[in-house]
């Protein structure tokens, strides 16, 4: 099962190498944050809670990015990755990054809400149903039969 989230683009940075220190290809990354807020179903309000996520791609999801623009609405698929280390004075440290790994857009709101109108049907006459008279009923005299009991 993956994570999901879909948001809309806040911010694109500009890809960062780091460099390797056993000298062999740097690494590159590269951060977008993501508006993941959500809205009420029933009234379309935002919520008064700011979902603002932080997230990064590396290697060739970097120049990946490049095809998408601020305001794009896109989803995300990513997997938490933790690292833990010895600072020099030895105390122990950890930190959390989420790593994407697919990216894939998404209508903008204004279209969704183009496409959500309701398209005008046109009217086709119904044919209307043909009724076939039956005779009154009669009784065993052939003299037109009564519904009252008496």
């Amino acid at each position: 099962m993956s994570n999901q989230v879909t948001g809309r683009l806040v911010y694109i940075g500009q890809p960062q190498e780091i460099p390797s220190k056993s000298g062999g290809n740097p690494f590159v990354k590269r951060e977008f944050i993501l508006d993941a807020t959500t809205h009420d179903p029933y009234t379309g309000e935002r919520s008064q809670y700011e979902n603002i996520l932080p997230l990064e791609v590396s290697g060739d999801k970097c120049a990946e990015l490049d095809q998408y623009r601020i305001g794009d609405v896109i989803t995300v698929s990513f997997a938490l990755q933790g690292r833990e280390w010895t600072n020099q004075d030895g105390q122990v440290k950890r930190m959390v990054s989420i790593r994407c790994y697919k990216l894939e857009a998404r209508r903008p709101v204004q279209q969704v809400a183009q496409a959500a109108q309701p398209v005008q049907p046109t009217v086709q006459p119904v044919p209307q149903p043909t009724y076939q008279q039956f005779p009154p009923p009669v009784d065993a005299n052939g003299e037109p039969k009564g519904d009252l009991p008496f």
